[in-house]
């Protein structure tokens, strides 16, 4: 195996035997056993045999897969259920013997496959941890090093110190990818276990994969999720009934299984019924509906401990002046975290500034998803207003856009740039060779956006357009129609 490959999978087959009753499972080795006794070019010996393979079938869950993963390299693993997807990393993780092929794999393995696998459930979160790491390859005094560090991760509070029997789905995801991926490893495994996990949970996770690619750690992942595949994932492999339907280019795999999945659908692309905005607060918080005052006074009294857990770990900046709070209000003067498609919405940034400041600024938003990817940025470019906040005060800036993003869930990122007297263009716009990054909060607020009904929305950004009719064109049918004479042999 090259130096260069850390997963080679050789012609792989998964057999399971399947009876046709119970009491098959002793008639059938009772007579193979028996057929043994008598030569091997005899006629008995040849029935006996075939009334023994009478009473089961072989179901293959793989057959005849092969391919290979090269280090820094990230696989994807596509298909519906029972294709064999599951199968097909249990045998790479060793934890599944094949029927028949061959499985070289090079390096630290961490594997998430089934929720729960590898923990004592009679065992606490803390112990659970360090017989993890245990079993990876880790000493106790590296895992001490590193425990402070997966029980941030994980954020599962004084359950660390319960039984593990006792936690939620979630809390087991967070607890298990904590300590499957600070053990650094060569080879990260992931089968559908992020699905379990809340938004910002899972937006974690991603940042973390991206961190693991980027040092150099291959990485399987299977996923229902093409978006996510297509994400982190070069290479792909598509399993339909436990053979390879297409593998190659992550993209050109991808769109062969989602045409796929769409005709097995019918080519049915309407989406589901809006729902209604989940509202988080019961009173709106426009101008509108009370004075300017007590609006002020309502924003800053506002929720802010899940922004302050985000803005602790994701957070850079010179801090002249800093994000206190974001958050944003729907149509409606609300404050939600569940918006309709293009339906104007007011991102509200609180403000403070410990020596104070005044001068031009630019707050900005940047939508990404879950995984990662950016999609769409919202700012002031230019303007005249200047900021002031005067020392150990606040002030409070709203940026008001539309987000023409489909039914999904995001990540939003929220910034203040500053910028001198001199940090403007003559056409007004910002020089940001002048900027200076104030405070740039990654994770500050987590988006859904609800579905609407049948909006024809097919990729990630729908920007609504106004589309006019010049005139009407009467249509031609022949080059003859056309005052054209066609041109004789």
């Amino acid at each position: 195996m090259s130096d260069d490959i850390v997963i080679s999978v050789e012609n792989i087959s998964k057999a399971y035997r399947i009876w046709n009753d119970p009491s098959a499972r002793l008639k059938a080795p009772v007579l193979a056993a028996n057929a043994g006794l008598f030569p091997q070019d005899s006629a008995l010996r040849q029935k006996l045999f075939a009334k023994a393979q009478s009473y089961y079938r072989d179901f293959y869950a793989l057959k005849d897969i092969s391919f290979q993963v090269r280090k820094g390299e990230s696989m994807g693993i596509i298909g519906r259920n029972g294709s064999g997807k599951s199968t097909l990393l249990q045998i790479i993780a060793g934890t599944l013997q094949p029927t028949a092929g061959d499985v070289r794999v090079r390096g630290r393995v961490a594997a998430l496959l089934e929720l729960g696998s590898g923990f004592n459930p009679d065992f606490t979160g803390r112990e659970n941890v360090y017989l993890n790491a245990a079993v990876l390859g880790l000493t106790r005094k590296q895992t001490d090093a590193k425990f402070d560090g997966i029980a941030a991760f994980a954020d599962i509070g004084d359950f660390l110190d319960q039984p593990v029997k006792t936690y939620s789905s979630g809390m087991m995801m967070r607890l298990a990818f904590a300590v499957q991926t600070a053990v650094e490893p060569d080879i990260l495994i992931v089968d559908e276990a992020l699905s379990v996990g809340d938004a910002p949970f899972q937006a974690k996770c991603f940042a973390r994969i991206h961190s693991l690619l980027d040092s150099g750690c291959s990485t399987l992942f299977v996923s229902h999720d093409i978006g996510t595949v297509r994400a982190f994932c070069k290479q792909a492999i598509w399993l339909s009934a436990g053979i390879a339907a297409a593998q190659g280019a992550c993209n050109e795999v991808c769109g062969a299984y989602q045409n796929d999945c769409l005709r097995a659908m019918g080519m049915s692309l309407a989406e589901t019924p809006v729902k209604e905005a989940a509202e988080l607060t019961g009173s709106a918080l426009s101008p509108a509906n009370e004075s300017l005052e007590n609006s002020v006074q309502t924003i800053l009294s506002q929720p802010r401990a899940e922004y302050e857990k985000s803005a602790d770990l994701y957070r850079k900046g010179c801090q002249r002046v800093r994000i206190d709070n974001f958050f944003f209000l729907d149509s409606k003067g609300n404050r939600s975290s569940v918006i309709r498609w293009d339906e104007p919405v007011t991102a509200i940034y609180t403000l403070e500034s410990t020596n104070g400041y005044n001068g031009h600024f630019q707050v900005s938003i940047n939508i990404r998803t879950l995984q990662g990817v950016q999609l769409l940025s919202c700012s002031n470019l230019s303007h005249g207003l200047r900021l002031s906040i005067p020392p150990a005060g606040n002030a409070i800036v709203q940026l008001r856009t539309r987000l023409p993003l489909r039914a999904d869930k995001y990540i939003v990122y929220a910034g203040i740039h500053l910028f001198p007297d001199d940090g403007l263009f003559e056409t007004g716009t910002y020089d940001f060779t002048k900027a200076e990054a104030s405070d740039l909060v990654g994770h500050a607020a987590y988006i859904e956006v609800a579905p609407q009904f049948n909006l024809g929305i097919y990729g990630p950004v729908q920007q609504n357009a106004v589309v006019t009719i010049l005139g009407a064109v009467e249509a031609c049918r022949s080059p003859r129609d056309a005052g054209v004479t066609p041109i004789s042999p």
